[in-house]
């Protein structure tokens, strides 16, 4: 099984820094270690521990989290409303 080339690894996440990509070519993974590194780092982190997986594919997923574009706030937790409450104390302590 032949590891991925930079063509490979730039096919499957668009532009990034070569550096990342050459660091990718580097660990030897596959095209299906690739995908599934992939998807892994897009999905959400409770579903796989990453201790569990291999060191080939705990890099691969590593590298390619670094290169996803952000994925903006994450929703608050528990009730919104205390937000603005707690804001007119900071108001009327000033």
């Amino acid at each position: 099984m032949d590891g991925v080339t930079e063509v490979d690894v730039a096919a499957v996440i668009g532009r990034t820094d070569e550096l990342v990509i050459r660091e990718i070519v580097r660990t030897g993974a596959s095209r299906s270690e690739l995908r599934r590194a992939l998807a892994l780092a897009k999905g959400p982190d409770d579903l796989v521990d990453p201790a569990a997986l291999p060191p080939r594919m705990r890099r691969l997923v590593d590298l390619l989290a670094i290169t996803l574009p952000e994925q903006g706030p994450r929703p608050l937790q528990g009730p919104q409303h205390r937000l603005p409450g707690a804001m007119k104390d900071i108001h009327r302590a000033a």
